[in-house]
C-alpha cells in the first residue's frame, strides 16, 4: 500500500553537530557561484577553502542550521500540503527569502510523484500548461506505489525524502543541514545526497560524455555556440535518470524555465535556479525506458514523423542557386547514393529575409520547376527558417507583425531591435495568442512561392548579433553594474550569476536583454529558454493546418515537449573526431529528453572534413535517427559523392539504412503511441546499452556503442586512423548483421573486431525479429518493395518482432496495421507466426518475400508456409553460419499466417 511516512527521528539522525564550523572535510554545499572568489565569499558569510578536486572552495558552514521550518501539516485526498515559514529572516546569500512557503506533495501515479514548493502569498511564475503540459492531479491517490515518502514533521527543519518500495532505496533526499532549502526571488537552492552508486545521465544540452562527471556544474540556458564541451547550449532540459547498482532507475523533472546551475558533485546534486518555483515530478521506473516513458507521460508524447523523414538529407550553408542544388541531386543519382531530401540554408532568401525568394540566384518559376521535378522523383524539399524579421517597413512579414501587433517588445513598449543575418530586427513574441495565425500566414505565403515539405528553424535561442537590444548608433549594449550594486528584482544582472558560457557571462549575451517583454508583462527572463519550443509549436500547427498532413521540423533549440513538434540536430559541431563520438552521447541524451528524431550534421559542419572523417561519419551517420549531411559556407565540399571510397561507403551503409527503415519507422510508432499496459515499455528509437542490459554495471559508462531499438548494437570506429574495434557484447547471443555468423554465444565479454574503413560494427540480438525492406535510392521507391523478416533466434530458439504500417503521412493514424511476430521452438519443431491488426494493409501491398533465420543449428527437413511446403529451390541453409533463407514466399502482410521447419 501507498503510504506517507514522518520520520522525525530520521531528520535527527541526520543531524551532524551544532558545534561544528568549516569542516573541511566535511560534505560542502557551495556557497557561491563557480568562480567565485574570496571576499565575495567571507562577505557571504561563508568559509572559503581551495582544494584540488572539484569540491566547491567557498561553502556554507558545515553544518548550517536549517532556515524553513514545518508549521503546518495537512492530509489531502493525494498527500500532503505543508506550510513552511522562517526560523531567521535575515537576508540570504542572494536576497531577503520569501515566506511562507507551500510544499504539496502529489502521489500522482504508483510510479509518479510530484512535489512543488511555492511562495504561498505571491503568484511567481510557472510554465504555461499550454507549453509544457502538466497532468491533472488525481482525485485519489493510487491503490498502490513504488514509493514511500518521508516528511519532517510539524516544528522541525523542513526536508523529505523519497525510497524505493521494493529495497528502501533512497531516490530524492534533502534532509541534514547541508541540504537546506532556500527560496528568494531571484534565487532557489535545493540539493539530494547522491550515493557512491549513483549514476547520473541528461541535464542538457552539453557536449559531453553520456554519463555526467562528478565534480561539474552543468548550466541550462539556451545559448547559440560552436558546440564546446561542457558548456551550455542550444536547449535546456533539467531532467536527469539515475541508475543504481540495483540496477533500478529513476528519473527527475524540474519543471522550470528560468536559468539554472545544476551540480553533480561526490555527495550531492545541487539545483541553483534564478526564478520561478521548485516543481519536481519523479519517476520510479524501474527500468532506464519505463523511466523515459513516464516522463513522456508529463511532457507528452513524441511527434510521429513523415517516413520521407527517415531517408537520407543533404543541406549545405552555400548553396549558391538553383543549378547547384540540382547538381548536387544529379551526382547522388549518378552515383548510386539514396537521397530523399535536398535543405536550403538563408542562402535562397532575398537578403537573408524569411518568407523571401532571391530573385536573381533563385527565381520562383526556376526554383519551382526544380522542386515539381523533386516530388517527380519522389524526393523532398526543406528551407530554413529564422525567428528574426527584418526590420523594415514595405517587407510583408515585418508589415503584417506590426499590424498585429505581435513581436516583442522592450522594456519601454517598444518593438525590440535585435540583429540576425538580414541586419536589424524584430522577433514574433509566440506567448500572443496572434502570433500562432500570423506565423501561419506568413508560411502559407513562402508555399505559395515554393512548395516545401518541412521546414528548418533555426537561431531560435533567441540568437542575436547584439548584447541585448542593437542602439541607433549600432553599439551593442552592455551590462556595467558590478553584482553589489544589485538593487531589487533585476532580470538584466541577477544576484546570482549562472555559470553562462563557463564565464557568468551576462545572460543578454548574443540574445536579447532580459527585461524584454512578452504578451501579459511576462518578462524574457523567465522565458528565454522557451522561445524555441514556442517556434516549433507555431511551425508545426502551420504546417498541419496548411497541408492536412505530418509536419517536418527541425530546431536547434529545444525544451521538455519539443519532441510533440519538432526534431532536432545537434547544432554547428566541428569536422573532427572527438565530435563524431561526442554525436553518439549527444543522440542519447535527446532520446532521454523525448526528442528520438535527432542526429547531427554527418562530416561535420565547421572545419574543413577529410575522406576517412566523412567516410567513418557516414557509417555511423546512417544510423542516426535523423541523418542529414550539413556543411559551412567557409569550408570545402563535402557531399560523400567527392571522394571514391566515401561513395562506396555510402552506396553501401545508406541501402542498409533504408532497408531498415520499417524497422526504425516500427519503433517510431512504439514512442509515439499512448502508452499501452500489455506492451513493454517503448519510449526511444536509439538508446544506450544500459537501457536494454540495467543488470550489467559494465554498460553503465558505455557511449560509443548504442542500440538501434532492442535488437541492434551499433559500434563505430571513432578513432583516426583506426581499423579495429573494442566493442562489448552483454549478455546473450549477437549475430553478425552483414555475415549471419555468431560472434557470441553468452555475451558479457569485449572483443576486438577488425573494422577496415569499409565497414561499420552492426550486429543483431538474439531473440529480436527486425522487420525490413528491400531499399530504394528514396523512401517513396522503397516502401513499394517487398518485405524481409531477419529472425535472430535466441538460446532457447525464440524470437520477438514486430511492423507497423500506414501511408506514412497522414495526421490520423487510425487506417494503419501492426504486425506482430512470435518465433518459439519446441520437440524439435520451429514455428514463426504472423498476427496482423488493423485495414491499412490490403491483398496489392506489397508482401513478405523473404525470411531469414540466424542461429537454426541443424538444416530443416521441411518447411511449410500456412501449411503448404516450400520447394527445395525456395530454402537455402548454410551450415558455416546456422542461417536458413527462406525466398519467393509471396506472403501476404494482411492474413494471419504460419512457418513451420
Amino acid at each position: 500500500m501507498s503510504s506517507v511516512v514522518f520520520l522525525a527521528v530520521f531528520a535527527l539522525l541526520l543531524s551532524p553537530s551544532a558545534g561544528i564550523t568549516c569542516n573541511e572535510e566535511g560534505i560542502r554545499r557551495d556557497c557561491g557561484y563557480l568562480g567565485i572568489q574570496e571576499p565575495e565569499c567571507e562577505k557571504k558569510g561563508c568559509c572559503w577553502h581551495p582544494t584540488q578536486d572539484h569540491s566547491p572552495w567557498c561553502f556554507y558552514s558545515n553544518p548550517s542550521p536549517t532556515a524553513y521550518t514545518v508549521k503546518t501539516i495537512q492530509k489531502t485526498t493525494t498527500g500532503l500540503q505543508m506550510s513552511l515559514d522562517m526560523n531567521d529572516t535575515s537576508s540570504g546569500p542572494f536576497g531577503p527569502p520569501i515566506t511562507p512557503l507551500t510544499v504539496s506533495i502529489d502521489m500522482e501515479t504508483s510510479d509518479r510523484l510530484h512535489v512543488k514548493i511555492v511562495d504561498s502569498n505571491n503568484k511567481r511564475w510557472e510554465i504555461p500548461t499550454q507549453f509544457v503540459p502538466s497532468p491533472e492531479t488525481p482525485t485519489a491517490a493510487p491503490a498502490s506505489t513504488q514509493y514511500t515518502v518521508s516528511t519532517a514533521s510539524v516544528g522541525e527543519p523542513f526536508w523529505f525524502a523519497i525510497v524505493r518500495s521494493s529495497n528502501n532505496e533512497t531516490v530524492f533526499n534533502t534532509s541534514g543541514s547541508f541540504n537546506s532549502l532556500i527560496f528568494e526571488d531571484q534565487y532557489l537552492e535545493i540539493s539530494t545526497s547522491l550515493p557512491s552508486d549513483a549514476n547520473i545521465y541528461g541535464l542538457g544540452e552539453h557536449v559531453c560524455p553520456l554519463r555526467l562527471n562528478k565534480g561539474q556544474t552543468y548550466t541550462l540556458w539556451n545559448f547559440d555556440t560552436a558546440t564546446p564541451e561542457n558548456l551550455n547550449l542550444y536547449g535546456s532540459h533539467p531532467f536527469y535518470l539515475d541508475l543504481r547498482s540495483s540496477a533500478m532507475a529513476h528519473g527527475v523533472f524540474l519543471c522550470n524555465s528560468n536559468g539554472m546551475d545544476v551540480s553533480v558533485d561526490n555527495d550531492l546534486l545541487t539545483y541553483k535556479v534564478i526564478g520561478g518555483v521548485f516543481d519536481f515530478y519523479f519517476f520510479l521506473g524501474p527500468e532506464p525506458e519505463a523511466v523515459i516513458q513516464q516522463y513522456q507521460e508529463v511532457i507528452g508524447r513524441p511527434h510521429m514523423p513523415p517516413y520521407w523523414a527517415l531517408g537520407f538529407h543533404q543541406s549545405r550553408y552555400g548553396f549558391k542557386n538553383v543549378q547547384a542544388l540540382q547538381t548536387v541531386v544529379a551526382k547522388y543519382a549518378e552515383d548510386k547514393i539514396p537521397l530523399d531530401t535536398i535543405w536550403n540554408d538563408i542562402d535562397y532568401m532575398d537578403g537573408y529575409k524569411d518568407f523571401t525568394l532571391d530573385p536573381n540566384n533563385y527565381p520562383q518559376s526556376e526554383l519551382s520547376q526544380f522542386v515539381d521535378q523533386l516530388h517527380k522523383n519522389g524526393q523532398h524539399y526543406v528551407v530554413i527558417v529564422d525567428p528574426g524579421i527584418k526590420n523594415e517597413k514595405g517587407y510583408k512579414a515585418y508589415d503584417d507583425g506590426v499590424q498585429a501587433g505581435v513581436f516583442i517588445k522592450d522594456k519601454n513598449g517598444q518593438i525590440f531591435i535585435g540583429k540576425v543575418w538580414p541586419g536589424n530586427t524584430a522577433f514574433p513574441d509566440f506567448f500572443n495568442p496572434g502570433s500562432f495565425k500570423y506565423w501561419q500566414d506568413q508560411i502559407a505565403s513562402l508555399m505559395k512561392l515554393v512548395s516545401v515539405d518541412g521546414l528548418w528553424i533555426d537561431m531560435n535561442e533567441i540568437s542575436n548579433f547584439c548584447n541585448g537590444e542593437c542602439t541607433s548608433s549600432g553599439v551593442d549594449n552592455t551590462l556595467k553594474k558590478r553584482r553589489s550594486e544589485r538593487i531589487g528584482f533585476n532580470p538584466t544582472d541577477p544576484p546570482y550569476g549562472i555559470n553562462n558560457q563557463g564565464g557568468h557571462a551576462p545572460l543578454n549575451t548574443k540574445t536579447l536583454d532580459q527585461d524584454a517583454t512578452h504578451y501579459g508583462g511576462v518578462v524574457e527572463y523567465n522565458v528565454h529558454n522557451l522561445f524555441g519550443l514556442m517556434e516549433a509549436m507555431a511551425t508545426d500547427y502551420a504546417l498541419r493546418n496548411l497541408t492536412g498532413k505530418r509536419s517536418f521540423v527541425l530546431s536547434r533549440s529545444t525544451f521538455p515537449g519539443s519532441g510533440r513538434h519538432t526534431a532536432h540536430w545537434s547544432g554547428d559541431n566541428h569536422a573532427t573526431f572527438d565530435d563524431l563520438y561526442y554525436s553518439i552521447p549527444g543522440m542519447l541524451n535527446f532520446q532521454m529528453f523525448g526528442i528520438p528524431l535527432v542526429g547531427s550534421d554527418i562530416c561535420g559542419f565547421i572545419g574543413d572534413t577529410n575522406e576517412e572523417l566523412c567516410g567513418r561519419w557516414m557509417q555511423l551517420g546512417a544510423f542516426y535517427p535523423f541523418s542529414r549531411n550539413h556543411d559551412d559556407i567557409h569550408d570545402p565540399d563535402q557531399e560523400p559523392y567527392l571522394w571514391p571510397s566515401v561513395i562506396a561507403i555510402s552506396r553501401d551503409i545508406l541501402s542498409v539504412r533504408y532497408s531498415l527503415l520499417p524497422y526504425y519507422y516500427t519503433l517510431f510508432y512504439y514512442a509515439h503511441r499512448p502508452v499501452v499496459a500489455t506492451a513493454p515499455p517503448a519510449a526511444t528509437v536509439t538508446r544506450p546499452l544500459f537501457f536494454e542490459f540495467p543488470n550489467d554495471s559494465k554498460t553503465y559508462g558505455i557511449d560509443k556503442q548504442f542500440m538501434v531499438g532492442s535488437g541492434l548494437l551499433i559500434s563505430p570506429v571513432l578513432n583516426q586512423g583506426s581499423t579495429s574495434v573494442q566493442a562489448y557484447f552483454p549478455q546473450g547471443r549477437w549475430y553478425d548483421f552483414f555475415t549471419n555468423a555468431t560472434v557470441s554465444e553468452s555475451g558479457g565479454e569485449t572483443m576486438e573486431l577488425s573494422t577496415p574503413m569499409d565497414q561499420i560494427q552492426v550486429h543483431v540480438r538474439g531473440g529480436v525479429t527486425i522487420p525490413m525492406q528491400e531499399p530504394e535510392m528514396t523512401t517513396t521507391a522503397s516502401r513499394l518493395n517487398p518485405y524481409r523478416l531477419l529472425v535472430a533466434l535466441d538460446n532457447g530458439g525464440a524470437s520477438n518482432g514486430s511492423i507497423y504500417l500506414d501511408d506514412g503521412i497522414s495526421l490520423d493514424m487510425s487506417n494503419s496495421t501492426l504486425v506482430t511476430y512470435v518465433t518459439s521452438t519446441a520437440s524439435g519443431r520451429m514455428t514463426l507466426t504472423a498476427q496482423p491488426q488493423g485495414s491499412y494493409v490490403t491483398a496489392s501491398s506489397p508482401p513478405l518475400n523473404t525470411v531469414v533465420f540466424l542461429g537454426l543449428s541443424t538444416a530443416p527437413k521441411s518447411v511449410s508456409v500456412n501449411g503448404k511446403d516450400l520447394s527445395s529451390s525456395q530454402m537455402a541453409y548454410s551450415s558455416s553460419t546456422n542461417t536458413l533463407t527462406l525466398t519467393d514466399l509471396n506472403i501476404s502482410m494482411a492474413k494471419p499466417a504460419s512457418i513451420v521447419c
